[in-house]
């Protein structure tokens, strides 16, 4: 590793995202799309549990009045944290 030039980890790097680039470009249109548009899903899946978790709490202490109140802060926090992390370990990894 000490032996190596910069220059080489560069050009290994843009090859690999050229083959990668070019791969992505194969695919049907379809999945293209779900690639691009994947975190949509990824966000819902960490949204869900968090909310049927919530709602069956609130019914085990009897609590009718705070469903938005509750729910907002367990739905918006991991919708956002999947948001930011699907966008720069995938779309942003994948420019």
């Amino acid at each position: 590793m000490e032996n190596q030039e910069p220059d080489t980890t560069f050009k290994e790097n843009v090859t690999i995202l050229g083959i990668i680039t070019r791969k992505i470009n194969q695919l049907p249109e379809a999945e293209r799309k779900l690639l691009e548009h994947g975190s949509i899903y990824v966000e819902l899946n960490a949204v869900l549990p968090g909310l049927i978790a919530n709602s069956l709490f609130l019914c085990i202490l009897n609590m009718t009045q705070v469903h938005i109140a509750a729910d907002l802060p367990v739905a918006e926090i991991p919708f956002l944290i999947v948001h930011v992390f699907y966008r720069s370990f995938v779309n942003l990894s994948l420019n």
